[in-house]
């Protein structure tokens, strides 16, 4: 069966999203990371869900198009509360930091344990820890990803808890394991944007930055010679 084309975001989150029953996409928009996922047996099922009725009419065109239909069913829905049923894995992409951490906190009681893979585009700390502090999860895997000229962030969460520390909680605590140009360059971005903020955190966030920046540095340098 002919699977849509993703774009490198939404492929790292399919990569990311586990071999399962059934699967949840919470503001799925156009509905392609869904139909990527049903179209490659990823999962056997998925419940698509938006809280706009019209980007949901997209995603069934789309369904419908790869005859995916039977094993789709749409949810017209705020956040995890339009869920109708526990499922294995839900992916959140797309969406700021505060809002991602919020639909998490807010539907809470229907996670029931399932994998989480989230994208959010701004305040990854908030989702962090709202993860780690609030929902009992820890990340058991985060990829930073360049698309169209903007870096991204793809989480992997898993239910369990696990101690944090307020500087991996700011960085990410599987980033702080990382060792890649990619990530060097990320920093160096990070640091530049942190360094023209004016709030009371600032220095101390870049701190962290520049003693993760040299880390990276030497270990590629390491590596190289």
């Amino acid at each position: 069966m002919l699977k849509p084309t993703l774009d490198p975001r939404l492929l790292t989150a399919a990569d990311f999203f586990p071999y399962c029953e059934y699967g949840a996409d919470i503001g799925a928009d156009h509905g392609h990371l869904s139909c990527y996922l049903l179209s490659s047996q990823k999962c056997k099922n998925m419940i698509i869900t938006d809280i706009s009725d019209s980007s949901l009419d997209k995603a069934r065109a789309l369904i419908r198009r790869h005859h995916l239909e039977e094993r789709a069913q749409f949810h017209c829905g705020d956040g995890l509360k339009a869920l109708p049923r526990p499922v294995d894995a839900i992916a959140i992409c797309g969406m700021g930091g505060h809002t991602v951490a919020g639909i998490l906190e807010n539907g809470r009681e229907f996670l029931e344990n399932a994998s989480l893979i989230l994208s959010p585009q701004t305040e990854h700390t908030l989702v962090r820890t709202a993860l780690y502090c609030k929902l009992n999860y820890h990340l058991k895997k985060e990829q930073i990803l360049c698309a169209a000229n903007r870096y991204y962030i793809m989480m992997l969460a898993e239910p369990g808890r696990a101690d944090i520390s307020e500087k991996e909680l700011f960085i990410g605590p599987r980033l702080c394991e990382t060792v890649s140009a990619e990530y060097l360059s990320y920093l160096q971005w990070r640091c530049d944007v942190v360094s023209r903020e004016k709030h009371k955190e600032s220095h101390k966030h870049l701190c962290w930055l520049k003693e993760e920046y040299e880390r990276v540095r030497i270990a590629l340098d390491c590596s190289c010679s």
